[in-house]
């Protein structure tokens, strides 16, 4: 009895799919929506059925990409009060770490789209404020410790949530454009995003902790 055929994605989530390695490849600015259906396998116009234009399609690759983040944020929130702070926040930058990495060379370019980023940023529900999005959910979460008493009382929860989110960022953006060799030889860091983790978690708390 012949096998049956393997089912395609739905065309929506063909287009997202092939958006991300677009985009990564070639950057957003330079990236077509001739090219991104052709990598779908779907005509130009089948695109437009779905996103009206392509920071519509930017803005719906962003989420794509983010949605296993959002998990991790999840998990982080469901762990208040369980393992240790450290331990909790040490998965939560490791995996913070990795996402950047993959990340950056989709939104670099965006940066410099002055017409992208106003689209991106306007005031409508459907636009996310992405790393906002992130550095507010760390801060529910260490607010959450703070009022269980498993950080110190006069905790300053955005700025332990900048400090651990931008060191994330940094660690993925010098790997990406050193080296992960240069990254351990001249940065003295670890290039692997966990170990990494596990050294800069204990430094920022360092001071965040109940004292006794």
């Amino acid at each position: 009895m012949p096998g049956k055929a393997k089912q395609q994605p739905p065309m929506r989530e063909r287009i997202l799919q092939a958006a991300v390695e677009v985009f990564r490849e070639r950057g957003v600015t330079k990236a077509t929506t001739k090219e991104i259906a052709r990598a779908a396998g779907v005509s130009e116009g089948s695109l437009y059925n779905h996103f009206a234009n392509k920071s519509a399609l930017f803005g719906a690759t962003f989420g794509a990409v983010a949605s296993g983040v959002a998990q991790v944020m999840r998990e982080l929130m469901d762990s208040v009060g369980e393992n240790t702070v450290e331990e909790n926040l040490v998965r939560f930058a490791a995996a913070e770490t990795e996402f950047y990495a993959e990340l950056l060379p989709i939104v670099g370019p965006v940066l410099a789209d002055r017409e992208l980023l106003d689209w991106l940023q306007g005031d409508r529900p459907e636009r996310s404020r992405g790393p906002l999005l992130g550095h507010a959910g760390l801060m529910g979460y260490l607010d959450a410790e703070r009022d269980a008493g498993r950080l110190a009382p006069g905790a300053r929860t955005p700025a332990i949530a900048a400090a651990l989110l931008g060191a994330c960022q940094h660690h993925a953006f010098t790997t990406r454009f050193a080296g992960a060799a240069a990254v351990e030889k001249i940065g003295r860091m670890h290039a692997d995003a966990r170990a990494f983790a596990r050294e800069l978690v204990p430094t920022i708390l360092e001071s965040q902790l109940p004292s006794g």
